[in-house]
């Protein structure tokens, strides 16, 4: 009996802890402040830190329960160093905040400029803070990036600052990148790697006809081999999305958006960039595999399909060797045939390699070889083309 009464006992005093915990644990959660993204800014030699938090209980709203006015807060601080405005922001924190949820990096192109490493350095020594964060780069005045909404009364969270994959799944024009995978390309030999850069749109949209400004990406930030490249619009990267695995669909417009002769959409092309070495003369061929369907033709434009299929071809091909003229100008590895070296004949690339420069010039690209397949007319996804009431 007794020993009854004292394994009672001791039961009873476990469900207590228990119990006890779990209410410390909760009360630590209500009164926590979890940030959501991160902005850098580099002026007059200080570093600006922006903290963005949101109102999280807006987020999990009950069935039935109405949004209101989205709630978000951001934080500006001033310092010497990445690290000094980091710690400025908690002299005003009313409680403790947690660094786990962020899930946005936003930096400006002076930022990006003096140097993303020692940022990254200082990120991940706090154990809290994750690998994970999306990184965009931004012209804008970083603290109104950080306060557009989403639509219909949601938070930032419901932007594609906070989930780009959702827009991106539709219209693969510059591929969102994380945080471990842009510290990994980044220190890779010989790698270019880009930031998408995130802009507020005003024009777009309007609510109630009123101004609803949106995020959007306007271009990319380059940088390789821990070189600041510069930033380029989307016009001029427009052969970038052809060259990347991350592709999944994109449009291509035949001959060029004002003489419109048809339209296509290409999902999930893949180049594949093969190189060879006379001397210490490097020379790469590009070969684009791709299948599409139309999604609109001119009425009086009855071009047969083969026409069609090679129009598009030189179409494609067109805009990597123009990006291709592009690096070449502004000394930037756009499609990364220098990384390629590096990896099929690094032999060659170490006897070439300067710091700063990149090794490929206007005859190293020999060849552009498009292979294309037309499956469907995209009305009915199913629906084969017919291929003899067009030829």
């Amino acid at each position: 009996m007794w020993q009854l009464v004292k394994i009672y006992s001791v039961v009873l005093l476990l469900v207590f802890s228990f119990v006890l915990t779990g209410c410390n644990d909760v009360k630590e959660l209500q009164n926590s402040n979890y940030a959501t993204a991160i902005g850098v800014d580099y002026k007059d030699g200080k570093y600006e830190s922006y903290i963005q938090m949101v109102n999280l209980d807006q987020v999990a709203t009950t069935e039935g329960g109405g949004r209101g006015e989205p709630q978000m807060l951001v934080s500006k601080a001033v310092a010497n160093t990445f690290e000094e405005a980091f710690f400025e922001v908690y002299k005003t924190a009313q409680e403790r905040i947690i660094w786990a949820h962020v899930t946005s990096i936003v930096l400006s192109e002076t930022a990006i400029n003096e140097g993303f490493q020692h940022i990254y350095d200082a990120l991940t020594r706090y154990y809290e803070f994750r690998l994970t964060p999306w990184v965009f780069g931004t012209n804008d005045s970083i603290e109104e990036v950080l306060s557009i909404t989403g639509f219909f009364a949601k938070t930032s969270l419901d932007t594609i600052m906070h989930n780009p994959i959702r827009s991106y799944e539709q219209s693969s024009m510059i591929r969102p990148i994380k945080l471990q995978r842009l510290a990994r390309e980044m220190f890779e030999p010989s790698q270019t790697t880009y930031v998408p850069s995130i802009t507020i749109d005003h024009t777009q949209w309007d609510k109630n006809r009123e101004d609803e400004p949106k995020l959007m990406i306007n271009g990319a930030f380059f940088i390789q081999n821990q070189h600041y490249k510069g930033f380029f619009n989307l016009d001029e990267l427009k052969g970038l999305r052809w060259t990347i695995p991350d592709t999944q669909r994109a449009s291509l417009v035949v001959p060029d958006e004002i003489n419109t002769e048809f339209v296509l959409i290409l999902k999930d092309p893949t180049a594949k960039i093969s190189s060879e070495v006379e001397g210490n003369s490097p020379s790469f061929v590009i070969h684009i595999k791709a299948k599409g369907y139309f999604t609109n033709r001119m009425n009086n434009h009855n071009l047969l399909l083969g026409k069609i299929i090679e129009d598009s071809k030189e179409k494609l091909k067109d805009e990597i060797k123009q990006l291709y003229q592009l690096g070449i100008e502004k000394n930037v590895d756009f499609l990364n045939l220098e990384h390629e070296l590096y990896r099929k004949h690094s032999t060659v690339w170490k006897q070439l390699k300067e710091d700063g420069k990149i090794i490929i010039n206007e005859d190293s690209l020999n060849n552009v070889t498009v292979d294309l397949t037309l499956k469907h007319t995209g009305a009915v996804l199913n629906k084969t083309l017919d291929i003899k009431n067009i030829e």
